[in-house]
């Protein structure tokens, strides 16, 4: 049986608009966690030689290289943050907001390893560190992994994803 309404058309309005914020909302929400979840795998090598690889959350969005890894409360070892960088210009790095240590690898936009800032701590009152001349990427991983996988300056790293979108 149908019912007649008072107002014809608002139940069909009402119904369209909600299923319109629904459909957008949630595109928005897939949207953004899409965004901050992107990862890429990339490979330290030494020439041909692999010497690790790493799933990282590659980010050069300027709100997201202000927060870095800050409020994480840890990261597994095979997990790293890159930073891509405008390589004219200074960059510089903290740990402010850090729960745990650091090392920063800096790269040049060839991808070579340039320096390598080990064993860095979380701090209340923070210094600056930084990057050497031409840093085009930097890359955070755990503390003392640069030392146990024995990086050097003039090692690589190459991207293994053949899906990216163009860091390079």
């Amino acid at each position: 049986m149908m019912t007649k309404h008072a107002y014809p058309g608002v139940f069909s309005y009402c119904r369209l608009f909600m299923l319109l914020f629904m459909l957008f909302s949630t595109a928005g929400t897939a949207y953004a966690t899409a965004a901050a979840e992107k990862t890429e795998k990339i490979s330290l090598q030494r020439g041909t030689e692999q010497i690790a690889v790493f799933t990282v959350e590659a980010v050069s969005h300027k709100q997201k290289l202000q927060k870095g890894l800050s409020g994480r409360q840890s990261i597994p070892d095979s997990f790293g943050m890159l930073f891509i960088l405008d390589s004219t210009r200074e960059q510089f790095f903290w740990m402010k907001g850090m729960e745990f240590s650091l090392d920063i690898l800096f790269f040049d936009s060839d991808r070579k390893l340039i320096e390598v800032l080990p064993d860095l701590l979380p701090c209340d009152t923070c210094r600056a560190y930084k990057a050497p001349p031409n840093t085009a990427y930097a890359l955070e991983i755990n503390a003392g992994l640069a030392d146990i996988l024995g990086v050097k300056k003039g090692d690589t790293f190459v991207f293994t994803d053949k899906q990216r979108n163009g860091y390079e």
